[in-house]
């Protein structure tokens, strides 16, 4: 029989083995609590986005179908702004906007806001709009698009429901099979560039005026170059492109 000691089940653990089980344990946890940190200090930012879901109330202005759902409203704040549509899931609204497009109209719903850009999410049922018989299109028609420039930019196509603040986070490849259903259901997809100064912006998508669907799929969630025209459509910005002016990088 060697003198080393032998373990036994039921018997007291040998001392040595204590020590060697207790200095393995706290490198094992130390090790690991570097590496969480590490991890962490790699990820974004979450944002700043907030869906006060519990809040429905009704928002009075006018509505548009196209590129997308929206409504242009002074209920925000008090000043003429654009607050885009969808629906309380992954899908957008335009196709049920209808005959009410350019009517003063009252739409229900819940408000989901990141800084100046705001969407309604718009309750379920058949009832979130109609035709308010009080209302005036009086400075609230939706304007032309203004082209600005043409430019050449770099950035990520995303969903803007969820940038907005429906779900943090809300860009890069974690989020790229949400934003790929999102964009898919009919939501504005949006781009969004960062800067050398890190100066963030943020513009909706169209293509020839119209919107985008699930041409944009192949490059959601990817850092692209999209080519196209800079364009002001009243409080809102858009990057006017078709998909054959993106490419990977």
């Amino acid at each position: 029989m060697s003198k080393d000691d032998f373990f036994i089940g039921w018997a007291e653990t040998p001392e040595v083995d204590r020590r060697f089980m207790l200095g393995a344990g706290l490198s094992i946890i130390t090790g690991t609590t570097a590496v969480g940190i590490g991890i962490s200090a790699r990820q974004r930012p979450v944002g700043s986005g907030t869906w006060n879901m519990g809040e429905i109330r009704e928002w009075r202005g006018i509505a548009t179908s196209e590129p997308y759902g929206m409504i242009r409203t002074l209920d925000l704040d008090g000043t003429e702004r654009t607050a885009l549509l969808a629906c309380q899931g992954k899908c957008g609204v335009s196709a049920k906007i209808g005959a009410l497009a350019g009517k003063p109209v009252v739409v229900k719903g819940s408000l989901i806001h990141r800084g100046r850009h705001a969407m309604i999410a718009v309750v379920d049922g058949l009832d979130w709009i109609r035709e308010d018989p009080d209302g005036s299109i009086d400075g609230l028609a939706f304007p032309q698009p203004e082209p600005i420039m043409d430019v050449s930019l770099n950035g990520e196509i995303m969903d803007s429901k969820c940038w907005f603040g429906a779900m943090r986070p809300a860009r890069g490849k974690i989020h790229k099979s949400c934003a790929s259903l999102c964009i898919r259901g009919g939501l504005p997809p949006a781009f969004y560039v960062r800067d050398m100064k890190d100066q963030t912006a943020l513009m909706i998508m169209t293509s020839g005026g119209y919107g985008h669907n699930k041409d944009l799929l192949p490059f959601v969630a990817e850092s692209v170059s999209i080519t196209g025209q800079l364009q002001r459509f009243g409080d809102l910005f858009l990057l006017d492109a078709p998909v054959s002016a993106i490419t990977r990088l």
